[in-house]
Order: C-alpha cells, then structure tokens, then sequence
C-alpha cells in the first residue's frame, strides 16, 4: 500500500498509511428525510443510548462516535476466519453473520473464537451462539457475538430506527458526492455503477422522486441488492434499474447525448477505505483498475448531453485511478475539469497538470480516503 501511495503523498506517506489501518471516529448515517427530519433522528438515536449528532455542514448527515482503541482480549485456541468486509465491521464491534465466514476450527456453542483475517491478522473475540457442525449447514443469520474488539461502534443495522427506514449507514464523501452532483427535479440521471444503491437513493432522496433515474450494475445478484435499498428506504420513485455493463451503455441503449448528468463510482484499489486491514494490491492492479475506470469515463463521455455534468468518485488515493484519469478525460475524451465554486466540507483541492479534483483524507478532518471530481461536456459538442 505505501508504495501506490508515495507518488501523491511523499514525505507525509508513513502518517497516512498508519491512519488508514484505523477506522474514523465518526461514523456517518444519511438521514432519510422523505420519512424523518435529522433532528428527530437524532432524538431517536439519543433515546435509544447512542451519542448522535448532526453535521455541521450537511443537513441529512447526522453521525456516531467510535470508541477507542480498546485492548483485544481473547484467550482461546480456537478461530474462525472472515472475508474482508466483514473484517472492517468486527473489528468496530459488530457481531458476525453467516455470509462473513471463510472457514473455522471446531468450535461449540458458547465457545471463544478469535476471528481474524485471510492473513491471520487478529480482529475480535467472539463467543459462538452455534456449533461448527451447523454452521455448515447455514446460509445465514447470526454465528457469534462480538464480545471484545479494538473500538466499538453502534451496531445500528440493528436498531428498530433502521429497519423502519430511517436511516442509511454511509460515508461522509459518499454523502458529498452526490451533493456535488447537485441532482434536480426534471434532469435524466444515469447512475453507471449503482449497486448497493446508497448514491441513488440520495439522488431520489434530493430530487423528492422528481429526477428520472437509470441505475446499471453489473449482476442481476447487484441489481437485486439495489432494489432491496431502494425498496426498504421507500426511495424507488422513478428508478430504472438494469443489469448490465455499463461500459456499453452508448452501443445498448439509445442514450447517445441524452443524460444531463452522469454519476461514476468504478470499482477501484479500495485504499482509502477505512480501517484498511489488507495490503493486497499491487502496482499491476492499480494500472489495470485505470484501464478498467476509463472505459467507464468513455461511456459517461457519449451519453452526457452537451453542457451536461459527469461526477466521478472513487475510494481509493492512488493518482492513477484518480487525477490521471481526469487528466485523459480531458486530453482525449475533450470534456471539461470543472471547479467547484466552495471546496466541499473536509477536502483537500489539488491541482495536477492542470486539472482538479478534491481528496478526502484521514490526515484532514479524520476522514476516510476518497476522490472527487467534477468534468462537463462542451455545449458546442456534437
């Protein structure tokens, strides 16, 4: 990881890997306000024991505190070991669920387990609420409960709040992201890669139903997994959502000069996710994963209409997956790298051979790591 992060981050790169491997210490929620007002979301949140707050610069972010770092205390020869994303959510307190299980040792009921990474990195201790014979035999539900972890953070997919739709767990940048979107009632949206639907959910959420949505990811299981958000924050008002390479789009559908506005969020290296646990990626992956992200900015290049906007956000802090990308979409795509007017809330602005983009980082604000850039499509074009 240190050596993709060098080339941005020089001299400060050290200070910035140590603060990637721990999570932030505030833990943001998008107020659903087509059923709630935050304030009222954060009563509730207040009533049911968690320490809530609401943003100072966005309205519909509200966030938790994480507490921390704790001792991991777990005496036990046993341990079971879990898939990346559910490494991130134990090591803040969460307890585990079936899908997050790789393999084990065999355990029982009531048992201590130390959960850890492919790596063996050591996340939590958990006390099984099953067996090894049947967790086998699972597909889901719960397996064991966290009982001692590094930090610890609301387990809010949990509360009654959530369930009801109140609210959506989500990072701060993302949030940002489809603020500087700035969506409006009327406008023709197409979302490229917007599965699990938190990006598109808030674009129905600003537009109060009123933008027309196009939502594309890849897989049908995708799709599905946008649907269920959409459907359980009653947010699905003029959603078309497709499985479908997105990358295609402009040969698939008649969408050619269409769309006002035009939101990117690829996949990506993931190394501003926060805590990064892993250091898996390779220079060879970052280079693919450009390669990969600029078909998408081709695409978004054709089917924005002139004078339209393309939005492209990405997780990661590598220069090639961000700035060097927007530099190609200007250079050989002939868009336009937009300023924005104000910095959006807790971002670094950076001028890289001539374009702009804005970065989220822990070393400003505590945030995770995230980019963001704004291009736009010549009125002249044809």
């Amino acid at each position: 990881m240190r050596s993709l992060l060098v080339k941005p981050y020089g001299s400060i790169v050290d200070i910035l890997v140590e603060k990637l491997k721990t999570p932030p210490m505030r833990m943001y929620l998008r107020v659903n306000t087509v059923k709630t007002t935050p304030h009222r979301l954060v009563e509730l949140l207040r009533e049911r024991g968690i320490e809530a707050y609401i943003d100072e610069y966005i309205e519909e972010a509200a966030y938790t505190v994480v507490q921390g770092p704790f001792p991991l205390e777990c005496d036990t020869d046993k341990y079971i070991v879990v898939d990346d994303k559910t490494a991130s959510s134990l090591i803040l307190g969460a307890n585990l669920y079936r899908p997050g299980v790789v393999k084990s040792s065999i355990f029982s009921e009531g048992d201590k387990l130390l959960a850890v990474t492919r790596q063996g990195t050591p996340l939590a201790c958990l006390e099984a609420v099953t067996s090894s014979r049947s967790l086998h035999k699972m597909r889901r539900g719960l397996v064991a409960r966290n009982t001692s972890s590094p930090f610890k953070a609301p387990r809010i997919s949990e509360l009654d709040i959530y369930k009801q739709g109140l609210l959506y767990p989500q990072g701060y940048p993302s949030i940002v992201t489809t603020r500087v979107l700035d969506p409006r009632p009327g406008e023709l949206i197409v979302d490229m890669n917007a599965s699990p639907g938190g990006k598109t959910s808030h674009i129905v959420q600003l537009t109060k139903g009123g933008a027309r949505i196009i939502a594309i990811d890849r897989s049908p299981g995708k799709i599905t997994e946008l649907k269920n958000t959409l459907s359980h924050l009653g947010l699905d008002l003029n959603v078309i959502a497709i499985p479908h390479d997105s990358r295609y789009l402009h040969y698939d559908f008649s969408l050619l000069g269409k769309a006002d506005k035009v939101l990117i969020d690829p996949p990506c290296s993931n190394l501003g996710v926060r805590p990064r646990l892993l250091e898996n990626r390779s220079y060879k992956d970052v280079e693919n994963l450009s390669s990969y992200q600029r078909q998408f900015l081709k695409t978004a290049a054709l089917i924005v209409k002139p004078g339209g906007y393309i939005v492209y956000s990405t997780c990661t802090l590598t220069l090639e997956e961000n700035e060097e990308n927007i530099l190609y979409a200007v250079e050989e795509l002939g868009l336009e790298c937009v300023e924005l007017p104000e910095n959006p809330p807790y971002t670094d602005k950076t001028i890289y051979k001539g374009v702009i983009g804005y970065r989220y980082t822990p070393l400003n604000m505590d945030m995770p790591g995230h980019f963001i850039a704004v291009l736009k499509r010549s009125s002249s074009s044809s």
